[in-house]
């Protein structure tokens, strides 16, 4: 048998081998879905006896816990995707935030500071010393940035630490499935019925792990995932949140590090000096 024939016979064998065994040696590995699209990877990772409870025991939970939380302050890992950048925007910073609406992020990058925002629930304040300006405007509305090329909607920031808002003066539905709540958060005026957000709370620890809030016409805002739970001061916190706003394909992941609740927090924290050289643009 000369030498190709050999050669013939034996890749002829080896791939009857992998056949026969099911292809034991080689596995295609599977493609995993988007977290937005398959929140199941983080339910197999909460352990525990499943609780079942009323839709008021849930909403009660809920409120009470989220009372807890008065104030926070951490350092953050940051990484904001969007269309209009070349690449994913890593950056480093500081979040501080107290109840109900007061909030203020900082990210820098190579000891340059690329951002810092502020909102009091009304009014944001959004300073990029690089381009020496600096934006305003209503804090519940999508605004453009056009130096960052991104759009975001600063309310959103702060409504992530409170789920009073999104729930208290509304009227939730439930619906039970096996590992998890979902609660439907409807406002009802009179003959309308409008769906403002969905909370999804697994059964173990009766936490939310996934929230999504809707525009008017009923669209999706913004989808949000928290993950990796610790407790501060008898306060739950997530240490890791994504964010994601469908309409304008844009994302933001951010990690948590060296949290603080209920700390003292001095209310300049929450006001940003502006030099006077910069240029301030005001939003609609």
């Amino acid at each position: 048998m000369n030498f190709v024939m050999k050669t013939y016979v034996i890749f002829g064998i080896f791939l009857y081998g992998i056949l026969v065994s099911g292809c034991a040696t080689y596995k295609t590995s599977a493609l995993q879905r988007p977290i937005w699209e398959d929140t199941s990877a983080i339910l197999r990772n909460i352990q525990g006896e499943i609780q079942n409870l009323s839709l008021q025991q849930i909403r009660d939970i809920l409120i009470s816990n989220n009372a807890k939380l008065n104030t926070f302050r951490a350092n953050v890992e940051m990484t904001l995707t969007t269309p209009d950048a070349k690449g994913p925007i890593r950056c480093t910073g500081l979040i501080v935030y107290q109840s109900p609406r007061s909030f203020r992020a900082l990210g820098s990058k190579f000891a340059a500071t690329l951002f810092d925002m502020s909102s009091d629930g009304n009014r944001f304040w959004l300073h990029i010393p690089m381009e020496n300006t600096a934006y305003t405007g209503a804090s519940n509305t999508f605004h453009r940035i056009e130096a960052l090329g991104i759009n975001i909607f600063p309310g959103d920031m702060a409504s992530l630490f409170n789920y009073r808002d999104i729930l208290e003066g509304k009227k939730p539905s439930l619906e039970t499935w096996p590992a998890y709540w979902l609660v439907h958060v409807l406002d009802i005026e009179k003959e309308d019925i409008n769906l403002k957000g969905n909370l999804l709370i697994d059964r173990v620890n009766a936490e939310i792990f996934r929230c999504e809030l809707f525009n008017p016409d009923g669209s999706v805002r913004l989808q949000a995932i928290f993950t990796d739970y610790t407790t501060q001061q008898e306060c739950r916190m997530p240490q890791r949140i994504d964010v994601r706003w469908p309409s304008y394909n844009t994302t933001l992941s951010i990690t948590f590090s060296n949290i603080a609740v209920n700390g003292i927090l001095d209310p300049k924290l929450f006001t940003l000096t502006i030099p006077n050289e910069v240029q301030i643009i005001t939003l609609n």
